[in-house]
């Protein structure tokens, strides 16, 4: 679809209907980029106050918290952030129905999430907040020659129920993007997304950094050129973007490459610009750096972050268990905080005895389905054991009963088309890694 066509008879209406204000958002965050950083913090300050008192007057879970403090809910003050507890993950999943406010039927849309803990979370969000999500995100990708309605290659995942799928195509319809599954993948599917491509003619491509990076390795292996699709930028995500990454994508499609970090919860947390910082979106979230230096970054803090505009389920102080290194002001102008790196999160491909990959994402899907089913599901982790065998521990939710556990299984197994075998065990937790990181998904030594 033209690009012009897309962006005003096709996704501004869409937007229009489900009373997300996307556009008008997107001219403000122009100009809110630029401002000095006193503005900036006044605005964010502002709309923590806001996010604060209603979160405090309208959900269960921060009432309570804040008559334990002994504070009056309707005078919270943006200093009084810190005074009210870290929310883990694991909380989130187990008080999701505390932490909601009552909105108007029609009003919110669900966003389900495995996350990279491996703890799935569905998390309730207003159209408000989604229309400020899309417009940092267009405004970020507009450093890079990017607007709405342009053409994407979209390298990512594919929905396992036939009804999700059905959606997905009509979302990717609305967004003018090429699906290109991360899951399931052979040599002969990668030849057809290169033709797919060749056909559509992309304005940019974006994905999963190692299904991008297994994408160019394919073409270059071929002798087929990623730089004659067209492409003028790549965006990468969910993954840790090396510098050896980086440099594979850069050489193969002949572009620049831009690293973006988010959560499904709160949405786009930092995009890079074409001076290689990381930029905060600022108009949408308020952060806390909580000093947690390593040896090879001595100046790394842990990532707080208070989502500013959710009020459907409002997240305060969010503990993403991720670090971020600090930066000085950026060259490019913008005033919106910046940073050097992000430790993010990284998954393996696991490989079936017939040859066909399977992104870890496949099975964190199936993890996502199985809490759309409001199964009780704490945390979960997938281990690859032999070529077509798939270890599955189940960290047991309140209610828990072992066919819980075996939905999973069996989904696996049967998207998978028999390619796995799943065994289910249930452990009282998942075992980390020596980094102190958990690896959702294990590929067998050297197939990843």
């Amino acid at each position: 679809m033209h690009p012009w066509l897309a962006r005003n008879l096709v996704y501004r209406p869409a937007t229009w209907l489900r009373g997300e204000r996307v556009f008008g958002l997107i001219r403000e965050y122009e100009r809110s980029q630029w401002w000095n950083p006193e503005q900036l913090r006044r605005s964010q300050e502002a709309s923590l106050q806001s996010i604060l008192r209603y979160a405090a007057t309208r959900t269960a879970y921060y009432g309570d918290i804040v008559r334990e403090l002994g504070l009056d809910p309707g005078r919270l003050v943006a200093a009084d952030l810190e005074r009210l507890p870290r929310l883990g993950k694991r909380q989130l999943a187990d008080e999701v129905g505390r932490l909601q406010a009552w909105r108007l039927p029609g009003t919110t849309s669900w966003k389900t999430t495995g996350g990279s803990t491996g703890v799935p979370v569905r998390v309730r969000k207003n159209h408000h907040a989604l229309a400020c999500e899309q417009a940092a995100s267009w405004r970020s990708y507009a450093w890079w020659g990017i607007r709405p309605g342009d053409r994407q290659a979209r390298f990512w995942g594919t929905p396992i129920s036939a009804r999700a799928r059905l959606r997905y195509r009509a979302i990717d319809f609305v967004m003018n993007r090429d699906r290109l599954s991360a899951f399931a993948f052979t040599r002969d599917d990668l030849r057809r997304y290169y033709a797919q491509l060749a056909r559509s003619r992309p304005t940019w491509a974006y994905g999963y950094v190692s299904m991008l990076v297994e994408f160019v390795n394919f073409c270059s292996q071929e002798g087929l050129r990623a730089s004659d699709l067209g492409v003028r930028a790549v965006v990468t995500t969910s993954e840790v973007l090396s510098e050896a990454d980086r440099r594979l994508l850069t050489e193969g499609f002949g572009v620049p490459v831009c690293n973006e970090y988010g959560c499904g919860e709160v949405g786009a947390i930092l995009y890079e610009c074409p001076e290689g910082r990381l930029h905060l979106m600022a108009e949408n979230l308020w952060v806390e750096l909580d000093p947690d230096p390593t040896e090879q970054e001595p100046e790394a803090c842990r990532l707080l972050v208070t989502d500013l505009h959710n009020r459907a389920t409002p997240l305060l102080r969010y503990d993403l268990g991720d670090r971020v290194v600090p930066a000085g002001p950026c060259p490019c102008g913008r005033t919106l905080p910046a940073f050097s790196r992000v430790f993010g999160r990284a998954y393996d491909f696991v490989s079936a005895p017939d040859g066909s990959r399977f992104h870890g994402e496949f099975f964190l899907y199936a993890l996502e389905a199985a809490r759309d089913r409001g199964l009780p599901i704490a945390q979960a982790q997938f281990e690859q054991t032999a070529p077509g065998s798939i270890l599955l521990r189940v960290v047991p939710g309140s209610g828990y009963a072992p066919e819980a556990g075996r939905w999973i299984a069996n989904e696996v197994e049967t998207q998978s088309r028999g390619r796995f075998q799943v065994e289910v065990a249930e452990v009282e937790e998942i075992p980390r890694e020596r980094s102190g990181k958990i690896r959702l998904i294990k590929a067998l030594p050297g197939a990843s």
